[in-house]
């Protein structure tokens, strides 16, 4: 049974099931794990106004999760080396990148360069599709732009250099993209959650 923690605080600890060393971060942590518990912690305990958004590499690389409410078992990161304790409605933005042309496994990519996450490289068709965080939005924030580079991997040329908009819908409490002329024409993406979007390839033709 996991123990009490504060509304606003995330309790992790050293071993499953909430056991060994207890270590408490409140809302705002924007944590690197020290060297010393760098992969080390095991399981989690998120207070009822509070999410963890983490990251398994220090550069905010590898797999990503949101953890809220009692998590015995948060080994399936993979070693946990980055993370952020913010108020439970904020907005985790995640892509998977599917190609649609028929290209090879791997051979587009997707930059995104965000603010509060950092460059991201998504790779098409990745196998298994893995979630990837490209934004951070709390509820009601402002409206957050990231760049966007379009990639064939094979013959190193872009495809398109853009920019990607997510805006708070205040009537749904989700994520939108916002269209603009900055999106690149070759991908359409379509709503998988609340702030999830499936971001396809459906034209390999460069821009002019």
């Amino acid at each position: 049974m996991a123990p009490p923690v504060d509304p606003s605080t995330a309790k992790f600890y050293v071993k499953k099931e909430f056991e060994g060393d207890e270590y408490p971060y409140s809302i705002g942590a924007d944590v690197s794990v020290p060297g010393s518990l760098n992969d080390k912690f095991l399981s989690v305990n998120v207070g009822n106004n509070t999410k963890v958004i983490a990251w398994q590499h220090y550069n905010e690389s590898g797999v990503y999760r949101e953890w809220e409410g009692a998590n015995p078992d948060i080994s399936d990161i993979g070693g946990l080396s980055r993370f952020k304790v913010v108020e439970n409605n904020t907005r985790a933005i995640s892509f998977q990148f599917v190609d649609q042309t028929g290209g090879t496994p791997l051979q587009y990519s997707l930059k995104i360069d965000a603010r509060d996450v950092g460059t991201v490289l998504i790779k098409s068709n990745e196998d298994p599709l893995e979630w990837h965080l490209v934004g951070i939005l709390p509820a009601g924030g402002p409206p957050v732009t990231t760049g966007v580079f379009l990639r064939n991997e094979g013959t190193g040329v872009y495809l398109s250099v853009g920019s990607i908009y997510f805006q708070w819908n205040k009537d749904t409490n989700e994520v939108d993209i916002v269209e603009s002329e900055a999106f690149p024409p070759q991908l359409k993406y379509t709503r998988k959650g609340p702030s999830a979007f499936e971001i396809a390839l459906i034209d390999n033709t460069p821009s002019q």
